[in-house]
């Protein structure tokens, strides 16, 4: 036979997909294997060739499926003969040498000097060429093959081509088997996981499987609610309206969905959701169906209590208002509209958390509120709404704290928010009352003061007493001014009242020429008037003595005071030095001094110790911190 190169239709295929399909066969580089060695050594008997080859043609080299007398399993791509017999159904070439395509090609000019080449193209049904079954010779052949030869080598490459598409097959069946395989597992892995109770059934409602999940809820034995047992689990009331709902499914195909009560395995019956869905095949009919129960009974409660809840807020009395993260205010209560003038709950829409307040508390909100929520979860102070119609300031006790998402993120905020207004009224009302009674016992003191002023000048020998008198009433009346001010211009200096700040004020006339006397310092407390009053005339009476015979006495003598928490207690301590030497207790105590105990011991339920050391006197009072207060 001369060389021939049968004509075939126009390519339809490109580079690209051969290869592909080449490689979705997972065939190169497997192992030998008979079938394809038979095949090759048909084509060397009936050609008598000594070299016959299955050559598949990948993207960069030729690789040998099955191979006879050439010794190796592959080779480069551009040595390959059998991709020249692409464009056709098969090639021969009687003379490598002679042939401009081959001449140079290794495998002609060195080993094996090869000098003969016949072969058949291996294509797929659709036409791809994926490679050649073919024989070599190391002798030219002029004369090619016989038309037998041409049509065995040709017929031999259909077989590779059957046994090629038979392994594709094979391997696409295993692979939907597997497929099949591994999904039923999921499918029991993932009913075994979820912790609803799974069930599915027969395309006309018969119930084959349940998950563990339904047993251990149930407590039934496995299988025993196969079919149309289900149904006996439901709460007397809900077995009617179950089976309605299940055969409306089955007829029509449409999910199905229900709530009921499911007798849990301790006997109570517990609120479930029923749902399912059908499977349906290729052509649309169904399979099987779906189905999960759900129990809601901690749901339901909870439903409960949100209505509950939810009724509370609606009839509260106070302004109860939630809001998104930016701000959005998304609900207010009935109240709460009512006492900023908002009309109904579509007023709310588009209103922001800053819209609620005057211009001054909207600045606190803006600059130390809504930073303090962020930081620390709550904030809460006074501050000051403004009505939405009268633009009236509303005083009102605003508590604001963060909400959080299950997951932690910020989900908003909320307030529980309380008019004021008639407190603030009270407030004034009892300010009002309080000045004018202070008034009047300052009114009192004076008055006191003015008889005993009067008893001392009439009768001479009475009146070191009466100074005593009325320098300790005096340091009463300071006292009480200080803890309970008559009127704003006699309100202290210090932030609210202290027990050191009491002390400044009393003892502030010991002041001499620029100079303290008396040394102030340490912890201080907050002081209540009964507190204060007993405290006045206690250290009153030290100073009164302390410049009559102590630290005072002297030119250069002082006084350090020194107020120090310790636990619950608090203790003041009187220390006089540069006064005459002290030689001991004094015989006597005045009547200012037994005075100044009784206080102590009555008033403050606290303990007072003298230390009578010779550099000076040292005095220590312990209260405790509670009993400041009264």
């Amino acid at each position: 036979m001369t060389p021939t190169e049968s004509g075939s239709p126009p390519q339809t295929w490109t580079e690209a997909e051969r290869v592909a399909y080449l490689h979705d066969l997972r065939i190169l580089d497997t192992a030998p294997e008979p079938a394809y060695d038979d095949l090759i050594r048909i084509a060397a008997l009936v050609c008598e060739a000594p070299i016959a080859l299955v050559s598949l043609v990948d993207a960069d080299r030729q690789w040998f499926k099955a191979e006879r007398g050439l010794g190796c399993s592959e080779t480069p791509r551009e040595q390959s003969v059998c991709a020249l017999a692409f464009g056709g159904d098969d090639l021969v070439i009687p003379d490598l040498t002679a042939d401009p395509r081959t001449a140079a090609n290794p495998l002609v000019t060195g080993e094996p000097h090869m000098k003969f080449y016949a072969g058949a193209v291996i294509r797929t049904e659709a036409g791809l060429p994926l490679g050649s079954l073919c024989v070599l010779d190391r002798a030219a052949r002029p004369e090619g093959l016989t038309e037998i030869q041409i049509e065995t080598l040709r017929a031999l490459a259909r077989q590779v081509s059957a046994l090629l598409e038979a392994r594709r097959t094979r391997d696409a069946v295993a692979a939907r088997e597997a497929e099949l395989a591994a999904g039923e597992r999921r499918f029991r892995v993932m009913a075994a996981a979820m912790p609803q109770m799974v069930w599915t059934t027969l395309p006309d409602g018969f119930h084959d499987f349940y998950n563990d999940r339904w047993y251990e809820f149930t407590g039934v034995p496995y299988g025993s609610t196969d079919g149309e047992g289900w149904n006996d689990m439901f709460h007397p009331d809900d077995q009617e309206q179950a089976w309605t709902r299940w055969r409306h499914s089955l007829a029509t195909g449409e999910p199905y969905e229900i709530e009921y009560r499911l007798r849990h395995h301790s006997g109570t019956y517990r609120w479930t959701l029923g749902r399912a869905m059908p499977l349906h095949d290729a052509e649309g009919r169904i399979e099987r169906w779906f189905g999960t129960c759900t129990d809601i009974e901690d749901l339901k409660r909870a439903e409960a209590e949100a209505r509950k809840l939810a009724a509370v807020v609606a009839q509260s009395k106070d302004f109860i208002g939630i809001t998104a993260p930016d701000g959005d205010v998304l609900h207010v209560n009935e109240a709460g509209r009512r006492l900023v003038g908002l009309p109904d709950p579509g007023s709310v829409a588009g209103t922001n958390i800053l819209d609620y307040f005057t211009d001054a508390s909207r600045a606190v909100v803006v600059e130390a509120v809504l930073p303090a929520v962020r930081s620390r979860g709550w904030w809460e102070g006074e501050l000051a709404f403004r009505h939405r119609v009268t633009d009236e300031p509303i005083a009102v006790l605003y508590n604001i704290f963060s909400l959080s998402n299950d997951d932690g993120t910020p989900a908003g905020f909320a307030t529980v928010t309380r008019d004021l207004r008639e407190r603030k009224r009270a407030e004034e009302a009892r300010d009002l009352l309080i000045r004018e009674l202070s008034h009047r016992i300052k009114n009192i003191f004076a008055v006191v003061g003015g008889i005993a002023a009067l008893s001392g000048r009439r009768d001479p020998a009475a009146k070191p007493f009466v100074d005593g008198f009325r320098r300790r009433l005096a340091a009463l009346a300071q006292a009480h001014e200080y803890v309970r001010p008559h009127s704003p211009d006699s309100l202290p200096h210090e932030h609210g009242q202290t027990v050191l700040g009491l002390m400044r004020l009393i003892l502030a006339a010991y002041t001499q020429d620029g100079r303290e006397r008396i040394a102030i310092a340490g912890d201080d407390a907050p002081v209540g008037d009964r507190s204060a009053t007993a405290l006045a005339l206690i250290v009153h009476e030290q100073a009164t003595n302390a410049m009559k015979y102590g630290g005072l006495s002297t030119e250069g003598g002082t006084v350090t005071l020194t107020g120090a928490r310790d636990g619950d207690t608090y203790r003041l301590t009187w220390a006089e030095a540069g006064g005459p030497r002290v030689e001991g207790p004094p015989d006597r105590q005045g009547f200012g001094t037994v005075l100044a105990e009784r206080s102590v011991a009555g008033q403050l339920d606290g303990t007072l110790d003298q230390d009578w050391a010779p550099g000076g006197l040292v005095m220590r009072l312990g209260v405790p911190l509670a009993n400041l207060l009264h």
